[in-house]
C-alpha cells in the first residue's frame, strides 16, 4: 500500500511499471530486520518464572545408548 502511495502513476519506466525506489526498500528491510532481533533479544533474556515440572515419562531400566557420560572417579 505504501509502496503505491510513494510510486505514483507519473513515475513510470519505458515499460508501464513504476520504478523500486532500493533504498527506501534497503531502510525498510534494515528496520524489520532489527525489530526482529530486538524481539529474539528481548525473549531470550526474558524471566518467565520457575521452569515447569517435566511432562515426559521416566522409565526403568537401563539407559544404553543415550546414557549421560559418568564423571572419573577421583583419584
Amino acid at each position: 500500500m505504501i509502496y503505491y502511495i510513494l510510486n505514483n502513476s507519473n513515475n513510470n519506466d519505458d515499460d508501464g511499471r513504476p520504478q523500486i525506489h532500493w533504498g527506501g526498500a534497503l531502510v525498510a528491510f534494515a528496520l524489520v530486520l532489527m525489530a526482529a532481533m530486538l524481539v529474539v533479544y528481548l525473549v531470550s533474556t526474558a524471566d518467565f518464572g520457575q521452569p515447569s515440572r517435566s511432562t515426559v515419562p521416566r522409565t526403568p531400566g537401563p539407559c544404553a545408548p543415550f546414557c549421560p557420560a559418568t564423571p572419573a572417579p577421583p583419584l
